[in-house]
Parts: C-alpha cells; structure tokens; sequence
C-alpha cells in the first residue's frame, strides 16, 4: 500500500506539477533506444559549437583562427582540430565563458571540491537537470524513482534543507547519515531507520560508504539489502567493492562523474565497464596531439557536455585517464562501454628522474592488500619522498600488508624515493574528497 501511495504522488508530482521533468526522462529513454547516437551526438555537438561561438565572448576568442569559424564543424575530423579547454582556462574565465542572457533560475552556480588543484567555478543549466540520467541508471538495476532511499554523506544537512527535502519526497522516504564522525548513537539509529523503511538504494561517497560496510561486517550487524548500492567521487579498489558487497548483500555500482558533468558513465548489472551517457556527453580518449587512442588504449580525457547552454564545455581536459572498450554489453543496450576511472592524470607519485606512477597503477599493484585498511593515503613531499598514511582495520595484518605495500612503490619507483609508513586516526581531507594521492611536490 505505501509503495502504490508513493508511486501515485510520484506520478502526480511529475506529470502535473513539473511535466517538463517527465518529458525529458521520455525523451532519453526513447533516444538511448531508438536513434542513431553517433549520429545524434554528432547533430548534438554542431549544435552546442555554434550556440558557443554565438553567446560566448570566449569561445568566440578561442576558435577566432581556427576553421571552426570559417567552415563550421561537417565531420568527425573537422571537430579533432578544435582545440582543447584546459582547467587552467576554465578556471580563470569564468565571466567570458558564462552565457549571460539567461534567468537566475535557468542556472545553477557550481564549484569543484579542489581536491586536484584550485577549485573551478562554472554554471550547471537546470533547463537540462542530471535527473532523468539518474533515473535511467536506476532503472537499469529495477529501482524506482518513488522507492525509499538510504544516503550517506559527509556532513549533515541543514535542518530547512532536509525538511524540505523530505517535504518534497514525501511519502517517500529518504534517510541520510552524516558520517564525517559519526557518534555510536547516530549509526544505531541510522541501521534502525535503514531497517525500518527498507530502502530499494544506497548511495554515497566511496570512501564514507566503505566506512559504514566495515562498521557493519566489524559488528556483525545484518541491514536490509538494497537493490543496489551506488557509489561516487573516487576511484573504487576491487576489494573495496567485495567487502560492500558482502555487507550490504546487494551489488556495488560504479560510476563516473564530476561537479562540472554530473552523469557520464554507469555501471549496468552485467558490470562489464561504465556505459557512456552517448545521448548527453562526448567522451574523448585522446593521445598528447589531441587526437583519438586505439580502444582499450589510455588515453586523456576531453568531455563535451551536450546539454549545458548556460556554460559551454567544449573538449574540456578534466585531467582524467580512462580507456573505451572495443565490445557492446551483453544486456543489449546501445551505449558504449569504457573501463572503470581509476586514476587522475593529476594524481601521480613522481620520482627525481622524471618517472610518473599513475593513481591506476597504483590501484592495481595494491590490490590484494587492501581488506585490512578502512582508508589509505600517499603524500608526496618537496624532497619525492612519500609518506603512506593508513587507518588499520585489522591491526596485525595492516602492519604486515603496508609494508609490502610500501615494498611494492619502491621496487617501481626504481629506489628513487625513500617510502615511509605512518599509522593516523584519520586521512587527510581535500575539500570533499579523500584522493588517494596527495602531493606537495611544486
């Protein structure tokens, strides 16, 4: 009865009272099925470029030599010579690349944690929302937007905002638990609550939901499974993944995304790689010239988000690395798959010689290793010295695995660097993200 109540206010609320919403999650679903999405991004890029070079002081700057302006974009190798947005440019042009004829409720001003450098500002367009994105994903996994959901977050609401929140979901419900330090009380009400609405989804950061799974399996406290968990904002350990699994009795969902595109790539239940958004972003794979890799190459990074007008992003290099795979997924649906995120090109461990460890790599060569660890951390001094911060889970097998951890980042640094291993209560925080690497190195 209370799920029928909450699918029919659900469906009340997005078809009477926000029907544009409704409309847009049509549209998706029946372009993620029906076109031709080469084709369709294709269209979408042409698009987005001359609306660019139309409004946009900087784009109109940016493109001023190329045969963008001359020609316009007719073909895939006519858009591999737009040069690329840098994060440096981004960042520092804010004004000139923000489309100023729109109303104050069109868009939404955003900013990057600075977990990779300096924050960037830019502006999210809400006549697009990330929304029917989400739905679709959810869908993929059996769970309804009107469902009870379970979150976790840093840091606890304020109290307008979470009555509000519940307000507007209602009579759904969604629960949240703040788990920046969470007291002993509010993780027993947070399982009571968990347990008593059942919810169909779990969600949060990696770090903080990986927290909560070892709180769980170190207690033996059984939960409700959910459908699915998802998790975002950091690259995720296999055996991460494997001991959330095993608390929550539900599958882990990976997926990619940032502040400055929401909703890029997901996991589906066959969980053979992250299905690309085709219909809503252009993914590019590129070499150092900005030109295409082979499939299951690494590549940069470039992102077009399709669907913001408000604050273009056109080739953006991000400082990702990631790879397309050359295959379809079995579950027959038509968007592409790429491997799984596990590293910023940003976030790297350097030695004197110039040799750079990627966050990848790293992620690979210490797997294995991870299950007696709640968190773990790599800082990197001036002098390429590295300092490898640990939270133990299981004291005596931490001990043991960080040193061969530690081991393994000096055989591939080539003895270059001296390693260090520090016991800490708690991983260093960068805005609100815990990067695996953190570097001091100018």
């Amino acid at each position: 009865m209370g799920n029928s109540l909450a699918k029919a206010v659900f469906s009340f609320k997005t078809n009477i009272l926000n029907p544009k919403l409704n409309r847009l999650h049509q549209k998706a679903k029946k372009t993620s099925k029906n076109l031709n999405l080469e084709e369709y991004n294709f269209h979408k890029r042409q698009e987005l470029i001359a609306h660019a070079l139309k409004h946009s002081e900087f784009y109109k700057k940016k493109y001023a030599n190329s045969d963008v302006i001359i020609n316009g974009i007719n073909s895939q190798k006519d858009f591999l010579k737009i040069p690329p947005l840098s994060r440096t440019e981004l960042r520092d042009n804010y004004e000139n690349i923000a489309i100023h004829n729109l109303k104050k409720n069109q868009v939404e001003k955003v900013s990057t944690s600075g977990s990779t450098g300096k924050p960037v500002t830019l502006l999210h367009d809400k006549r697009h929302p990330e929304t029917p994105i989400r739905w679709r994903i959810l869908d993929w996994w059996g769970i309804k937007p009107w469902e009870n959901q379970a979150f976790i977050y840093r840091f606890k609401k304020p109290a307008l905002q979470r009555f509000i929140n519940a307000l507007m979901w209602w009579p759904t419900k969604r629960i949240f638990l703040a788990a920046a330090n969470p007291t002993k009380e509010h993780l027993e009400k947070f399982v009571l609550d968990f347990n008593s609405i059942k919810p169909a989804l779990l969600q949060g950061y990696v770090d903080v939901v990986f927290e909560f799974a070892l709180y769980l399996l170190d207690n033996n406290i059984k939960i409700h499974p959910p459908k699915m968990v998802w998790v975002t904002s950091a690259p995720l350990f296999e055996e991460q993944r494997e001991l959330m699994q095993k608390a929550f009795g539900a599958p882990v969902c990976d997926q990619y995304g940032n502040t400055e595109i929401m909703l890029i790539a997901a996991e589906c239940p066959k969980q053979k790689g992250l299905h690309i958004m085709q219909d809503t972003v252009h993914i590019e794979f590129v070499d150092e010239q900005n030109q295409p890799v082979a499939p299951n190459t690494t590549g940069r990074i470039l992102l077009t988000d399709l669907t913001n007008y408000a604050f273009p992003l056109i080739r953006y290099d991000i400082g990702d690395e990631g790879r397309f795979m050359d295959e379809m997924c079995s579950c027959g649906k038509q968007l592409p798959l790429m491997e799984n995120v596990r590293g910023r090109q940003a976030h790297n461990i350097q030695t004197p010689s110039g040799l750079r460890i990627k966050g990848e790599h790293l992620m690979a060569m210490f797997n294995g290793h991870m299950k007696c660890f709640k968190e773990i951390q790599l800082r990197q001094q001036e002098d390429f010295s590295v300092c490898i911060d640990f939270v133990p889970r299981i004291p005596k097998e931490s001990c043991v695995n960080i040193k061969k951890i530690a081991k393994l980042l000096e055989q591939r640094s080539r003895l270059e660097i001296k390693i260090e291993t520090k016991r800490v209560e708690k991983i260093q925080q960068v805005g609100r993200k815990t990067p695996l690497i953190v570097s001091n190195l100018k």
